[in-house]
């Protein structure tokens, strides 16, 4: 038992006279640590950011889509503002329609 209390405390009086390597180990375990910790965040964020820039070239492309359907639809509209103020067209009745068959 005495030689369990003599080991113990040459353990102190060793760790306490190196107590600046123990120190020191302890800040370099730390900053690994903390080193891996912000790696994983890093590669989560990355991963993340991957997701965003995909769903925003697909918006984009979706985008340029519903520009180019616009476009479409109001040159539509405009041929038909100018058949009909420029060139006094209308669209014919119902009654006014006549139906051609072909043999």
């Amino acid at each position: 038992m005495d030689r369990r209390l003599n080991l113990a405390l040459l353990i102190l009086l060793d760790l306490k006279r190196h107590l600046f390597q123990v120190i020191l180990g302890l800040a370099i375990l730390c900053s690994a640590l903390t080193t891996i910790v912000v790696t994983d965040d890093t590669r989560t964020v990355t991963a993340e950011l991957n997701k965003v820039q995909s769903i925003t070239d697909e918006l984009e492309v979706e985008w340029r889509h519903l520009v180019l359907e616009q476009n479409a639809l109001a040159e539509h509209s405009r041929v038909s503002d100018i058949a009909r103020i420029k060139m006094a067209m209308a669209r014919p009745k119902p009654l006014e329609e006549k139906v051609i068959s072909l043999p």
